[in-house]
């Protein structure tokens, strides 16, 4: 008995925290990052009457991006199917792209229609970067690295936030800091705008509490264990005792009477988002999967957008399963018929609310994966490309240079085809970032390795 009151106990303080959504751990980091939240901005969006959002899908493991985007010219791909050996893919099943240079991976039909029709974009040879870096410089460390590259967590990290730990202190994420600036152009600037559909990942931290987790079937979930119409009868005094606990004049404890507080504020923060998805029903079909569920959810928050005043909306989702060290061809197929569903899905979703043109969805990844084979796998490595979806993107095009794949060539940092990023992190977020209407200045405060850059606009959005 005591061990199933203990679990239940547990539980119900998971949710408690899942419902408050990390504001309790954000708002006791300390007097000095509460100033600096104070200061974070020079500028204020409070003018800002537009809606847009942005949604961020996060592939946890590192997404083999030569294997999403292939080589489609004859010649480039018969380099291809001889470098990739065991990994290549028939070309008679690849998906062709509009200029016959590139194709898609075979499980991504949709995804090719999206970009054929100008509503998906590439964006290319992405990585994790502080400086620009030529292959000379990696052989001779004569530039700054990101820290220990080719490690998950730290290139998980370094994607978040642009730098790394320093004392134990994490950084916040570029996300969080958006929203810290952006809270401005919302009619309610304490009200939470970042939703992640995945946990409290260190993208979505900011230096306020403004984001919030939710469950991606049920969004959020009441706070049943002490209402008076709780089952059994007994509860009724742990019921009475609860309720003077979350009453912040009984208590002398400062610390106890914010927590008062904050559970307090929670629950009335929540009432309005349960009635209002409770409310609302999406009528595109999605497939039951982790990432649909979770674009599904974001898609009913943006849609209540206008009862809760928001201009402004951030969202994180996230599928894991992109560590392709074996099985590769088998289970990559699997991962992007995923994104492919999700993405088609959410894209209609946002046709069908009218708001295809203010939202724009993105991945991230935390590196590449090798271009040669370790086997029927892949190992970890460096430069990416991503896919960029929406009405406000320059659809049906490759944005970037290309990675030149020749191994052991002037892009690849050994011999195996760990390639070189051509553009950073901080780049890529910046686009976005200027897209959503923020400054020059509040971006380069965002990313802290930004000026180290000759453009922080990479070009794959149309001009606002």
């Amino acid at each position: 008995m005591k061990h199933l009151q203990l679990l239940q106990r547990r539980a119900f303080l998971k949710k408690m925290a899942l419902g408050i959504g990390a504001t309790s751990l954000l708002a006791t980091q300390g007097k000095l990052q509460l100033m600096q939240s104070a200061m974070a901005s020079s500028s204020s969006y409070s003018h800002l009457n537009d809606h847009k959002s942005l949604v961020c899908i996060y592939l946890f493991g590192g997404n083999d991006a030569f294997n999403m985007l292939i080589p489609y010219e004859e010649n480039a791909y018969n380099q291809y199917k001889l470098d990739r050996t065991s990994l290549a893919l028939k070309r008679e099943d690849l998906l062709a792209l509009k200029g016959g240079q590139y194709a898609f991976h075979p499980s991504m039909p949709d995804v090719q229609t999206l970009y054929n029709e100008n509503n998906l974009t590439v964006s290319a040879s992405v990585g994790a970067l502080i400086e620009p870096v030529t292959r000379s410089d990696f052989k001779n460390k004569s530039l700054q690295f990101p820290e220990h590259l080719f490690s998950h967590s730290h290139q998980e990290l370094f994607w978040a936030t642009g730098a790394a730990t320093k004392s134990g202190v994490q950084p916040p994420g570029w996300g969080g800091r958006m929203m810290d600036m952006l809270i401005s152009a919302n009619t309610d600037p304490n009200q939470p705008a970042l939703f992640s559909l995945i946990g409290n990942k260190p993208w979505q931290r900011g230096l306020k509490p403004l984001n919030f987790a939710l469950n991606p079937k049920l969004g959020v979930e009441e706070m049943k264990a002490f209402q008076s119409n709780s089952w059994p009868p007994w509860k009724n005094s742990r019921i009475e005792a609860w309720n003077k606990i979350i009453q912040p004049n009984h208590h002398a404890s400062l610390l106890e009477q914010h927590m008062a507080q904050t559970y307090l504020n929670t629950e009335e923060r929540i009432r309005p988002l349960i009635d209002a998805l409770d409310a609302q029903e999406i009528a595109t079909p999605y497939e039951r999967t982790s990432l649909s569920d979770q674009l599904k959810m974001a898609a009913k928050m943006i849609s209540i957008r206008e009862t809760l005043g928001m201009r402004r909306q951030i969202f994180f989702v996230g599928i894991g399963g992109w560590d392709t060290h074996a099985n590769q061809l088998s289970s990559h197929s699997k991962k992007l018929k995923e994104l492919n569903d999700a993405l088609n899905s959410f894209h209609k979703t946002t046709v069908e609310l009218g708001v295809e043109n203010s939202v724009t969805t993105f991945t991230t990844s935390e590196f590449g994966r090798s271009y040669t084979a370790n086997d029927d796998g892949t190992d970890h490595a460096w430069a990416s490309h991503h896919l960029v979806m929406g009405g406000a993107v320059k659809g049906g095009e490759i944005h970037g240079d290309m990675l030149d794949l020749s191994l052991d060539g002037p892009d690849d940092a050994r011999s195996s085809g760990r390639f070189i990023p051509k553009y950073g992190v901080d780049q890529y977020g910046a686009t976005l970032a200027k897209w959503m209407g923020m400054t020059d200045s509040d971006m380069n405060d965002i990313f802290p390795n930004l000026t180290n850059f000759d453009t922080n606009d990479l070009g794959f959005m149309k001009p606002a």
